[in-house]
C-alpha cells in the first residue's frame, strides 16, 4: 500500500518497525471502514522520520495513527481513534 497525495488512512503501527529500519516495507493494520485489514506499507525516508518524531513525541509501543500524505515530500501524522465493526449479528452492551 502506498499513500498518495492527499490521501489519508487510519493505521496501527508498532515502535520496533520504524526504529532502526530503513525505508521499505513495513507491515501495518488498516481500518478501514472500521474493519481491520492487514497490509504491506510502503515507507520512504519522509514518512519514516514523520513516523520517528510521533513515537519520540508520545512514547508508546504501539499507535493507531492517521498518515496524511501532503504533499510530495510531507506526511503528517496525528493519533486517532478508530471505531471497530462487530462481526455476527451478536448485540452486547460493553461495561466499562
Amino acid at each position: 500500500m502506498k499513500i498518495e497525495v492527499g490521501q489519508r488512512f487510519d493505521l496501527e503501527i508498532d515502535r520496533e518497525d520504524v526504529e532502526g529500519e530503513n525505508p521499505g516495507p513495513i507491515i501495518a493494520t488498516w481500518y478501514h471502514m472500521g474493519t481491520p485489514i492487514y497490509v504491506e506499507l510502503s515507507v520512504n525516508k519522509s514518512l519514516l522520520r514523520a513516523l520517528r518524531d510521533f513515537f519520540r513525541k508520545y512514547g508508546r509501543k504501539s499507535a493507531i495513527v492517521s498518515i496524511a500524505r501532503v504533499s510530495r515530500y510531507r506526511y503528517e501524522v496525528t493519533p486517532t481513534v478508530v471505531l471497530l465493526n462487530r462481526q455476527g449479528n451478536d448485540v452486547r452492551q460493553m461495561k466499562f
